[in-house]
């Protein structure tokens, strides 16, 4: 596939033009959000060697987004910060020394936080160069949800047709994109929901639903056994935690792997030790962003993205888009991504969108 190169809209003459990019300037939950974060203006810097000037299109609004600027996440940086885990920029300029990626060349932004700005300075080396014909909003949520499906499903089991997978927050975003990887790779999926009308009507592949409103914990896991049909259980994914890591356990094969990856409960993962000790059930935390820290998975993740936009390309994976805001309606944008029960990502556009179109 060749590249997706774009007419790159010309640099303005003077560097003093305003480059916004959005600050969070407290971690206190006591204060509204509004009068935590806001959009400020910054100076452009000269290229350094090895580096590329990329001008943010779209950026997503994630789950860990809204928890750090609580002071919730994994990672909290020094105050302010600019947020934002994910988006697709088109390159604007490039040092004399990049040779890989070239000015109009539309790319994913890898390199960690700081994507909610107009424009960003990386090293060459942190951009992965888009191939083919695509959708700017769905590449701008390539990065994170699918790329966490992906590994879910490839790094920590070994998935065939033979096998069935178990899933909680079946439609949340990164559930979304187990079914639509699971289909493509025909595994059984067993998808867990809190409510009748969280069901997609739409089937992808071989998949079954169990609505877990106030199901025990025996009577849950006979519900998974008969859907599975009789094939192993070696994988359960859950972005739920509490009492929910409890009934995944107790519905994997002996052996099997619970993998935590979400923590929507806010409360700690329970397991009967009956089947951590009986059944030999593991239990594992799994977040992206240690995973994007190993040097080897970063350049792994260069080949899945790939495969990822060739699934976009086919339609075998897509994801909803609830709205996308100007990085000016900051705020508006945020309380939209904050309401539960959302229907798709909330996104944010930057100021080279617009010029793009215009162009």
């Amino acid at each position: 596939m060749k590249k997706s190169s774009l007419h790159a809209p010309k640099l303005a003459p003077s560097l003093d033009e305003s480059v916004r990019c959005v600050h969070v300037t407290s971690y206190d939950r006591q204060q509204p959000i509004a009068q935590r974060i806001a959009v400020i203006s910054e100076a452009r810097r000269d290229l350094d060697n090895g580096e590329v000037r990329v001008g943010m299109l779209a950026m997503t609004i994630n789950p860990a987004d809204l928890l750090q600027i609580n002071g919730g996440y994994g990672v909290q940086p020094k105050l302010p910060y600019t947020p934002g885990h994910e988006g697709v920029g088109i390159v604007l300029e490039a040092a004399p020394d990049v040779t890989h990626v070239s000015v109009g060349d539309l790319v994913l932004p890898l390199a960690p936080d700081g994507t909610w700005r107009d424009e960003r300075v990386l090293s060459a080396r942190q951009v992965t160069v888009v191939e083919g014909e695509v959708d700017i909003l769905q590449c701008a949520m390539l990065s994170a949800n699918p790329v966490t499906a992906w590994v879910l499903l490839h790094g920590l089991a070994e998935l065939t047709s033979q096998n069935c997978l178990i899933q909680n927050a079946a439609n949340s975003a990164v559930g979304q994109c187990v079914r639509q990887l699971a289909a493509a790779m025909g595994v059984r999926l067993i998808n867990v929901v809190r409510r009748a009308d969280a069901i997609d009507n739409q089937r992808l592949g071989d998949e079954h639903w169990i609505i877990d409103q106030d199901l025990s914990g025996t009577e849950f896991a006979e519900q998974v056994r008969r859907l599975a049909g009789g094939k192993p259980i070696p994988l359960a994914l859950d972005a739920i935690a509490g009492q929910a890591t409890s009934k995944l356990a107790a519905s994997v094969s002996p052996g099997g792997k619970v993998v935590v990856y979400g923590l929507l409960s806010q409360q700690p993962s329970q397991v009967e030790p009956a089947d951590l000790v009986f059944r030999g059930v593991s239990t594992h935390g799994f977040w992206l962003a240690s995973w994007f820290a190993d040097a080897q998975n970063r350049a792994t993740a260069k080949t899945v993205i790939p495969s990822l936009l060739g699934l976009l390309a086919r339609g075998d994976l897509r994801m909803s888009v609830a709205a996308t805001y100007d990085l000016a309606a900051i705020g508006t944008a945020l309380d939209h991504a904050d309401q539960p029960r959302r229907d798709g990502k909330v996104l944010l556009t930057g100021a080279w969108l617009a010029r793009l179109q215009q162009s």
